[in-house]
Formats: structure tokens, C-alpha cells, sequence
């Protein structure tokens, strides 16, 4: 796919500027009449905020713990507001039933489908078989579509608010309805709300009835279960023979220590006897003045006689006399331990007495509790029983309490928190924005239009798209021709069809020779440096031009001083021969010596040339011999039709293609540029053989309108696998204008 450069956007745009204005102001107009005929509209509107404290209206985000609203029961509101039942109660209030303004308003939605529906009905013959709804109910139903479609209910950005609008010819009315729409929104919700705690209300009453009911049964089960098993409940969760058996199972526990304790004392007690220790740190000895005293003399003894053998020597009375004393204390101190001893073995007895009793108490306790265990189960079953029923009980008391008072007293769930005013300024249609969007609705219907008249169009209209689309390059595009005043009084003479066939001889600087010489410019660049060159001049139909381009081509040749010989092939319509035979020197024509050809006839009559009206151009014209014409333009060699066809070969029909043919191969030593006009492709098939002669052949195209790509297309199928050289088009009477300066044309010739 090309790129489309700017240059093509150009050229696209001002081709096409007089749709795309005109669709432009089209679309202004529309506009404007719109404005002009539809009747004003006033919108007012209310908000209303709606309690955020439904719980059905929250939730909670949870990752970040956040209270947002559902945007789901939001919308929900929005189409409650515009629900049929708050429409109704509205047009009955405000007595709307008979407004024309509603009853005659329908949107287009409504318009579409009662016209899809009656179309359907006359397709397929059902519109009498379906009865429709009765004439009051038609009437209420057409009043709440009108009415709804003026109804409009948005929530104001991510909050609690619901704007609600609604929209009239008359702004008091326009209030006044929007006014009425939020108080039916909210008293809808306050008669929901009732509605909904009163049918609560009956339907807990009875439930409640019914659970305190089963939750006594359940309570005196339990109360008859516990007398029956004697089980004391002491509290909630202890019963008496549990608490008992935890107090026995204490005081064992008690007597067990007592005596582990007193079997220690009597061990450590025993271990000093033995060993014959004093250093004793018993409870009962530290508690015992006899020993403490005993052990504050041994302590003293102790002293005296280490001073003593400080000082004496062994075996000295003193010292046996202390030695003596420390025995007799230390036999006391023995004779107190075993008082002690006594105490400790009262005690462990004492102890085991205890243990002995207690385990014989837990026993017993234990046996008696083990047969009430599966009875205590029991119990805790029907206990639990009673107990659900009794929170069940207070849980529908609670509710039945609230579904009470909120029938007594009903709250609404929103409330009005800026009432509708009488609005200033019409709502609709805004010229602001209907203006803009009318010229850009119009400018872009232009462009529409434009593209698909593009597309769509398929003639031949520029050389870029013949260049573009067929791969055909473009030698120049020539102007229309525009005549100057004749000096020589051609003009009153010859028909204005063919004044153009002398447009490089009269106007030699003008557009049309200017765009010519740049043709043969062109042509000059592709001519070969030595030798001569055969051009075939032809087109795709008649009136293209191309004996025009061929005759002033070949003049612009022959007045730049190089040899030059045009030939006359067009068989079909034989323009050239005619004018040469008419009024040769009125268009510095010559024909060829007919000894050129090896013809020793000198004449070049047209007996057998049959006058052709298959294009419009006159092309014969009646010569005055009685004037002369001037003599300042060089003739110009031509090769009539006529001397073609003496050379031929007769009888035969088509023996003149062979011999321009050999004419051709004559000629071409004598000429460095030999131009032929041929017929069109589509008037003759003579235009193919005669195209195999030449070196290259030129296409003009002068009916752009007419012309189309593929038609151009076909003609040049008519090459076939021959080896011709298209040289290229030239796009006569072209749009595109020259700006020159007024040349002097006269003064140069």
C-alpha cells in the first residue's frame, strides 16, 4: 500500500472543497432550523441523599478495612426512581393524566418500534388478530413512557447523593414535577419500610409463640431430668457430687504430703542419731531451747578445750576433766533427739492414718459418682436444648421489639437535601453546542462523500493515477484551448473546431503551445540520438483531441527548423486528408510528393473518402479559392490517406495497412520525425496493426468525464504481447490553468 503524502491530501481537498463546503453549510442550516423549530426545554432538578446507615447499602473492604458503598444498590435506587410506580403516583398527584405536553411526547426508541411493529403487522397480516390493551390502560401507559422519558437520575461522582432531573416546556412545572418525584421516591421507601415491619411483625409474633413455648418444655424437662437422677446443680456447670469428690480428692492429696513429709524428718532424724550428729537443722530441733542450750555449752567446752591443749600438755586433769563434760553433753543432746525421734514417729503414724482415710473417702466417692455420669450426659444434652431455645426465644423478642417500633414509627432511608427551583435557562437545544456539532456533522458527511466519490470514481482524471494505478507515465498535461483575435481573417472563414489545429502557428507563446513544447521536450528526452523516430499519435475514443496534439507536435517539429512528416492513418474519419484536400494552406499543409512513394500521379483527390459522422467535429470544409492566404508559415509534409491507399495493393479492403507499412519504411530515411495519427482503439482495429509499425505510440486523453481507468485498461489490451513502446498520455484540455503573463505572440512570429 502507498503512502498518501501531503501533496495527494492537497489535491484531494481541493478537488472535493465545493462537496465538503456545501455539506459544511448544509449542516449549519440543519442545525439552525433545528434550533429555530424545536420548542424550548427547562430541566430542574433535586438531590436527595440516601441514609448510608443499611447496612444493605455498606461493605467493607478487606485489605484495607475501608466502609465503601455497592455501586450495584446504588444503580438499584436510580431505577426505583424511575420505576413505573413512582411515575404513577406522581402523574396522580399532579393530575399530569391529560397533559398534552406528556401525552403527545414520544422518543424515538417508542417511534422505531411502533414503526418496526407495523411493519411487521403488514408483512404478515396480524395486525387485526391482536387485541390491544383497553383504551385507559393504552392512555396510562403512552402518559408514564412520555413522562419517564423526561425523567433523568444520576448519582452525583462516588457519593451518597442522587440528582434527579426532569424536564418541561414550563420551568414552574419542571420544579414542581422534579419536587414531587423525590418526596414519591421517599414516601415509596417509608411505605416499603412498613409494609415490610408489619408483615415482620405478624410473622415474629407467631414464632415467638411458638419457641417460648417449646423453651419452657424444654426448661422443665431438664428441672424433672436433675430431681429424678438426684443431681444438684451448685453451679452452672458443677454439681454437688462433683464438687465433693474435688474436695476429697484434695484433702488426699493433703494427707499424701503430710506423710511423705513426716517420712523425711523420721529418715534425717534417724541418719544424725546414727552417726551421733548434732549439726541437726530440723523444724522441731531449731524450735527445742534443751537442745539449743546443750549446743551453746558443747560449743563453749569446745573452745575451753582447744585453749587448754593450747597450754597443757595431753593427759592433764583439766583437759580430761573437759573432755568428760563434752561426753556428758553430747549424751543429753542424743537423749533429746530421741525424745524428738518419738515425736516424728507419732506423727508419720498420725499421717498414714490420714492418707489411709482420705483414699478410702475418694474411693467411695468416685463409685458413687461413676453411676450418675451417663445421667449427667443426659442432662447437658437437655439443657443444652432448653438453652438454644431460650436465646432463640430473646433473639425473636428483641426483633419483634424493633419490627414494632419501626411500624410506629417508620424512618425513611433517603432525604431531600437541595429542593428544585424554577430553572433560568433553557436545557434544550443549546445553539452553543448545536451549532459546532452541526458544521462538524456537516464537514464530516462532506468528507464522507468526498472519500466515497473517490473511490467510486474510476475515471482517468489525473496523470498521478494513471501513474499509480496502470504504471503509464504522463509526457504533459495540455490546457483548453482559448483562441486570440485573427489578424488574417481566418477566423471568419473556418469553423472554430478546427481553429485549433493552428494554436502553435497564432499563438505560438501561449498555455496550450507553452504545455506543448513540454511535450516535446519530454518526447525529445526518449528519441534516440541518431536515426529517426515513428510516433503514433492515437486515443481511446473520438473527440479526444489527439489530431490536434498530432498537428501542432508536428508543427512545433517543423518550425524548429527539423524534418519532420505528419501522417495521415486515421482510415475511419481521414480529418487530415479532408482538411488538406479543403484548405490545405490555411493550416500550412502539404501532402507529399506522390513520387516519394514511386506514385507518378499527382493528385490527391478524396472521391473515395466518405463523409463520417461518428464524432461531432465538422471536418470538411469548403475552401474559397478566390482568396489567398498568407505565405509566412512553412508548410508542413503530410501523408494523406488517399496516397496511402493508391499504393495498396487493389482490390483488396485492407491492403492499405500494408502499405503505410512500406510508406513508413520509405519515409523513414528521409525524415528524422515522422508523427501518425491513428484512429481510436475503440473506432478501429486498424490501430493495432498500425501501432507494430511505429517506435512508440502516445495516448491523449481529452474526456476525462467519459474515461474511466478500466476502460482505458481494455484498450490497451489491444497491444497484447506485441513489443510497442508506450511512450506515455497527455491529458488534453487539462484543469490545469498556467498563470503567464499576456504573451507576445504576434510580435514573435
Amino acid at each position: 500500500m502507498e503512502a498518501v503524502s501531503i501533496r495527494d491530501l492537497f489535491n484531494f481537498l481541493k478537488s472535493n472543497i465545493p462537496i465538503i463546503v456545501l455539506s459544511t453549510v448544509l449542516g449549519i442550516l440543519f442545525g439552525v432550523v433545528y434550533i429555530a423549530r424545536t420548542p424550548s426545554s427547562f430541566e430542574a432538578t433535586v438531590r436527595l441523599v440516601i441514609d448510608p446507615e443499611q447496612s444493605r447499602i455498606l461493605s467493607q473492604d478487606a485489605a484495607t478495612g475501608t466502609v465503601i458503598i455497592e455501586a450495584a444498590e446504588i444503580a438499584s435506587q436510580v431505577e426505583i426512581v424511575k420505576s413505573e410506580a413512582i411515575a404513577q403516583d406522581v402523574i396522580s398527584k399532579l393530575g399530569l393524566f391529560n397533559d398534552p405536553e406528556i401525552v403527545n411526547s414520544t422518543s424515538w426508541q417508542s417511534t422505531l418500534r411502533e414503526y418496526a411493529t407495523s411493519v411487521m403487522n403488514l408483512i404478515t397480516g396480524g395486525g387485526d388478530e391482536i387485541q390491544g390493551p383497553p383504551e385507559e390502560e393504552e392512555r396510562m401507559r403512552r402518559t408514564m413512557n412520555g413522562f419517564l422519558s423526561r425523567v433523568s437520575v444520576r448519582r452525583v461522582g462516588q457519593s451518597y447523593v442522587l440528582e434527579i432531573g426532569y424536564r418541561s416546556g414550563d420551568p414552574k412545572k419542571a420544579a414542581r414535577t422534579a419536587n414531587a418525584l423525590a418526596e414519591a421516591y421517599i414516601q415509596n421507601g417509608l411505605n416499603d419500610r412498613k409494609s415490610a415491619a408489619k408483615q415482620g411483625a405478624l410473622w415474629l409474633e407467631g414464632r415467638l409463640i411458638d419457641v417460648g413455648r417449646k423453651a419452657q418444655e424444654a426448661a422443665l424437662a431438664a428441672e424433672e431430668y436433675r430431681n429424678k437422677h438426684n443431681i444438684t446443680a451448685m453451679t452452672d456447670a458443677i454439681s454437688l457430687d462433683q464438687q465433693q469428690l474435688a474436695e476429697i480428692s484434695s484433702q488426699m492429696l493433703s494427707a499424701r504430703a503430710a506423710t511423705a513429709d513426716a517420712e523425711a524428718k523420721l529418715s534425717t532424724l534417724n541418719k544424725l542419731i546414727a552417726t551421733s550428729s548434732t549439726d541437726a537443722n530440723l523444724p522441731e530441733i531449731g524450735e527445742n531451747l534443751q537442745i539449743q542450750k546443750l549446743r551453746e555449752e558443747m560449743r563453749l567446752a569446745d573452745t575451753r578445750l582447744q585453749g587448754l591443749k593450747e597450754r597443757y600438755s595431753a593427759g592433764n586433769p583439766a583437759i580430761i576433766a573437759t573432755e568428760t563434760e563434752i561426753a556428758r553433753i553430747k549424751s543429753n543432746i542424743v537423749g533429746e533427739l530421741l525424745q524428738v525421734q518419738a515425736l516424728y514417729r507419732s506423727n508419720l503414724a498420725v499421717a498414714k492414718e490420714r492418707e489411709a482415710l482420705a483414699d478410702q473417702q475418694f474411693e467411695n466417692a468416685d463409685r458413687q459418682g461413676a453411676d450418675k455420669n451417663i445421667a449427667r450426659v443426659e442432662l447437658a444434652e437437655i439443657e443444652s436444648r432448653a438453652n438454644t431455645y431460650r436465646r432463640l426465644y430473646e433473639s425473636i423478642l428483641q426483633q419483634f421489639v424493633s419490627a414494632f417500633q419501626t411500624q410506629s414509627f417508620p424512618l425513611g432511608n433517603a432525604r431531600i437535601v437541595t429542593a428544585a427551583t424554577e430553572p433560568l435557562s433553557r436545557n434544550w437545544p443549546k445553539p452553543s453546542v448545536l451549532l459546532p456539532f452541526s458544521m462538524v456533522l456537516g464537514m464530516a458527511f462532506g468528507l464522507f462523500a468526498a472519500v466515497l466519490r473517490s473511490a467510486l470514481d474510476r475515471r482517468a482524471g489525473s496523470s498521478e493515477r494513471l501513474q499509480r494505478e496502470l504504471g503509464i507515465a504522463s509526457l504533459g498535461s495540455v490546457p483548453v484551448y482559448k483562441p486570440a483575435p485573427a489578424e488574417n481573417g481566418l477566423r471568419e472563414r473556418l469553423p472554430s473546431s478546427v481553429m485549433p489545429l493552428r494554436a502553435v502557428l497564432d499563438m505560438p507563446y501561449s498555455a496550450f503551445s507553452e504545455a506543448l513544447r513540454s511535450v516535446k521536450n519530454s518526447l525529445d528526452s526518449l528519441a534516440p540520438n541518431h536515426g529517426s523516430m515513428v510516433i503514433g499519435v492515437t486515443s481511446v475514443g473520438c473527440g479526444e483531441g489527439k489530431t490536434t496534439i498530432a498537428t501542432n507536435l508536428a508543427q512545433l517539429y517543423q518550425n524548429e527548423q527539423q524534418s519532420v512528416l505528419l501522417v495521415d492513418a486515421d482510415f475511419v474519419a481521414a480529418r487530415l486528408t479532408r482538411l488538406a484536400f479543403n484548405a490545405a494552406p490555411d493550416f500550412a499543409l502539404t501532402p507529399i510528393h506522390p513520387s516519394v512513394l514511386g506514385d507518378p500521379s499527382d493528385g490527391i483527390g478524396v472521391s473515395s473518402l466518405a463523409r463520417v459522422t461518428r464524432c461531432s467535429e465538422r471536418t470538411y470544409i469548403d475552401h474559397d479559392a478566390g482568396v489567398e492566404p498568407e505565405v509566412s508559415d512553412v508548410p508542413l509534409p503530410l501523408l494523406t490517406i488517399e496516397q496511402t491507399r493508391r499504393s495498396a495493393t487493389p482490390p483488396y479492403r485492407y491492403a492499405h495497412l500494408s502499405a503505410l507499412k512500406e510508406a513508413l519504411i520509405k519515409l523513414r530515411p528521409l525524415y528524422k520525425v515522422i508523427i501518425v495519427d491513428m484512429s481510436g482503439f475503440e473506432e478501429s482495429a486498424d490501430t493495432r496493426t498500425i501501432c507494430s509499425h511505429v517506435d512508440g505510440i502516445i495516448v491523449v486523453i481529452g474526456n476525462t468525464k467519459k474515461l474511466t481507468i478500466e476502460r482505458l485498461t481494455e484498450a490497451l489490451k489491444a497491444f497484447g504481447r506485441s513489443r510497442v513502446s508506450l511512450l506515455g498520455v497527455i491529458s488534453n484540455r487539462s484543469n490545469t490553468a498556467h498563470r503567464r503573463r499576456p504573451a507576445l505572440s504576434k510580435g514573435l512570429r
